[in-house]
């Protein structure tokens, strides 16, 4: 393992256990130091094989954030669904009052 994504890699462990735990609190705060260890591995990347275990890296935390991207997106639809329903049960007991106000 090359010494000078050791922090990347660690940063990359820590996201993946967010994500695994689903806490995305902790997701949004290693994203900033995700980013910056990213910017430190890309300045000294020098050697193929550096670059190689980099753009490996790279693509795993992609596929991290696409994992975030799923899952929210999956819990927006079903977020929508519930105010949808909660909408319709609303609207459904308005009318009833209305309606049983003439008699």
């Amino acid at each position: 393992m090359n010494n000078k994504n050791i922090s990347l890699r660690e940063a990359m462990s820590r996201l993946q256990s967010a994500v695994e735990k689903e806490d995305w609190e902790a997701a949004e705060r290693l994203d900033h130091a995700i980013r910056q260890e990213i910017n430190e591995a890309v300045s000294v990347a020098g050697t193929s094989k550096d670059n190689a275990e980099l753009i490996a890296m790279l693509k795993k935390i992609q596929s991290l954030y696409d994992q975030i991207i799923k899952s929210s997106e999956q819990a927006r639809s079903k977020f929508s669904q519930e105010l949808k329903k909660v909408s319709n049960d609303n609207k459904a007991a308005n009318f009833y009052l209305k309606s049983s106000q003439y008699r």
